[in-house]
């Protein structure tokens, strides 16, 4: 970061302040990358199906948008250290749960804490970021995301080495739980405590908003489109490893290596996504990258030789890294006055995308096969595409 503050203290301060929002954001992508590269272990020790197994995910997804709907309203009510706090616990039991888990139905139950984690931490963690001086906040939340997508590269490294000493129990334990404990430790030791406000006039700004959102059709198509782009990205995501390593077939460490490239593809994507706008506008950058991913849906699984197949992979979560940074432009410009508000709705909504997909996808594969669940999948990243180009408008071209 930048040096711009004189103040030797104030500086150290928000260094360690940015270092826990950074780890506590890497701790919500550990469980999202486990399940997806472990899912046929984890199958396979409580002998249940790849689609059935992949509900785990599910059901975390499901409880993610419940305490992402009541947050917005805890964080009024309640300490904000106190709410991370507690999602970083939750991830510290989960981790703990699922190693021990003696039976699928605990499994489930284990991994199901994630969900409040995530809706707890990952909210709390942007939130907090007013605890630093003017001048970071910007820099300090490229820093937070580029440190949850250097989780996700770094435990497709270290897992398959956790995989060989002990199966996918000591993932669990040896990843995820060391990082979150540490993330707990630095939140408990270096985020002052700063309650939430609960009076009327917060509860009447709310109220405005949500009347005002909604009023706004292109505020709430941008939000229809950005759930259906999710469905399709997040189901491919929960079920592209295990497509590989049942299809060639390939090692652990070989799909990690595959799962690592593409993690990169996608912060790639991302980053540079700002350079592109500045050529292409936002909404035919959105529309374009969905149709192009959503054919590559489609395809890569019907390509019988690995490196083509992967290769497309590789290429439609950079095009999937491009679009959400550049929808989400959009939808964050479409009710400038409460952009606050619109960040909790687009990640309820990515919630609900993520779950519908992990579900669709997992019930498709239980009675058919991968190409037709890919296949499904793409048909919802078309109809993303529709909603984007027909029914939204780009607020800074009117």
């Amino acid at each position: 970061m930048s040096e711009t503050s004189n103040n030797p203290k104030q500086n150290r301060r928000d260094y360690l302040i940015l270092a826990t929002l950074m780890l506590s954001a890497a701790t919500t992508s550990i469980p999202l990358m486990l399940s997806g590269l472990l899912l046929i272990d984890i199958g396979e020790t409580f002998n249940t199906p790849i689609g059935v197994t992949g509900q785990m995910r599910t059901l975390s997804y499901i409880i993610s948008i419940f305490f992402a709907l009541i947050t917005s309203i805890l964080s009024i009510r309640y300490d904000h250290k106190l709410l991370l706090q507690l999602g970083l616990a939750s991830y510290i039991l989960s981790a703990i749960g699922c190693n021990l888990a003696p039976n699928f139905s605990t499994m489930i139950a284990a991994f199901s804490l994630t969900g409040v984690g995530y809706a707890f931490t990952i909210t709390m963690t942007f939130t907090m970021t007013r605890l630093l001086s003017q001048e970071r906040r910007g820099e300090a939340i490229g820093l937070i995301i580029a440190g949850s997508s250097a989780s996700y590269a770094l435990g497709a490294l270290i897992v398959p080495i956790l995989q060989n000493v002990g199966g996918w129990r000591v993932s669990f334990f040896g990843y995820m739980l060391p990082i979150s404990v540490l993330a707990l430790v630095l939140a408990t030791f270096s985020i002052p405590r700063q309650s939430g406000g609960g009076d009327s006039q917060v509860r009447i700004k709310i109220g405005e908003a949500f009347k005002t959102i909604f009023s706004n059709r292109s505020a709430v198509f941008s939000l229809l489109g950005y759930l259906l782009a999710m469905l399709a990205f997040q189901g491919v995501l929960t079920y592209n490893t295990s497509y590989f390593r049942k299809s060639f077939p390939i090692s652990i460490g070989e799909a990690s290596i595959l799962m690592l490239i593409n993690a990169l593809s996608y912060t790639v994507g991302s980053a540079t996504a700002g350079r592109t706008m500045m050529r292409v506008s936002r909404k035919p950058l959105t529309v374009v990258t969905i149709l192009v991913a959503s054919a590559i849906m489609m395809a890569y699984s019907n390509i019988p030789i690995f490196l083509p197949s992967a290769g497309l992979v590789c290429v439609l979560c950079y095009l999937m890294g491009t679009m959400d940074a550049s929808s989400t432009g959009l939808i964050l410009d479409q009710v400038p006055m409460y952009v606050g508000i619109m960040v909790s709705f687009q990640q309820v909504f990515y919630l609900v995308g993520s779950t519908i997909g992990s579900g669709v996808g997992g019930a498709i594969l239980t009675f058919s096969s991968f190409q037709i669940m890919f296949m499904v999948l793409g048909v919802f990243g078309i109809l993303s595409a529709l909603v984007f180009q027909w029914l939204t408008v780009d607020p800074s071209k009117s």
